[in-house]
């Protein structure tokens, strides 16, 4: 799996899996209790399947484990495990041998930063909500769809749990007419981890090769 691959899924997680309010009236109230409560949460843990789609036909699906906690987190698939302490960056292909270490950058943030998207809704997006039936269920669909024809994400839908308030499903529509799908199997809140559980580790890997890019 590509590393593009696995920003697409911080993203989505990183600006969605966060508890929602369901007594809030309006989906930017709902975004804006949301945005409060991740920086309060504490640590998050989430398992979850990806899937990219051509246009609407799926293109490749994994699962994986997110762990996120401020500006750090840990991403764990099949193809690739990616750590980030909140400056450096380190990516491992599975087989490869090898762990590229980078910095990112500003832009490069904006996929993968915990917080970067928190308030995406704020700024060139229109936010509303409606319902939509799930499992016989009631629940909460946010939708937001930029307002600017230049803005990569050009649509996000969010699908809320009505018992846990959580997201059950997320879907992302790009500039390139491509979606991208999350859906959750499972999350954790109030997670907590030492520093070191966000960064590459040469003794729990003492064969693989680092690259440094920096």
């Amino acid at each position: 799996m590509t590393k593009s691959f696995i920003q697409k899924v911080l993203f989505v997680f990183v600006s969605t899996f966060i508890p929602f309010s369901l007594h809030a009236q309006t989906a930017t109230s709902l975004l804006d209790q949301a945005a409060a409560k991740l920086k309060n949460s504490g640590g998050i843990s989430a398992t979850f399947e990806a899937t990219q789609f051509k246009k609407t036909t799926e293109n490749g699906t994994t699962q994986g484990n997110i762990d996120l906690s401020g500006k750090k987190f840990k991403v764990t698939t099949p193809g690739l495990t990616t750590w980030f302490d909140g400056t450096t960056q380190w990516s491992m292909l599975s087989g490869s041998g090898e762990v590229n270490v980078s910095t990112p950058t500003a832009e490069e943030l904006q996929s993968i930063n915990p917080y970067a998207f928190v308030d995406l809704y704020k700024s060139g997006y229109k936010a509303t909500l409606s319902y939509t039936n799930k499992g016989g269920k009631k629940c909460p669909n946010i939708k937001l769809v930029a307002t600017s024809k230049q803005r990569d994400i050009r649509e996000m839908r969010i699908v809320l749990n009505p018992e846990t308030h959580l997201p059950s499903s997320i879907r992302i529509l790009r500039k390139d007419g491509n979606w991208f799908r999350i859906r959750v199997k499972s999350i954790s809140l109030g997670k907590k981890w030492n520093d070191s559980h966000f960064r590459f580790s040469k003794t729990d890997y003492p064969n693989v090769e680092i690259i440094d890019l920096r």
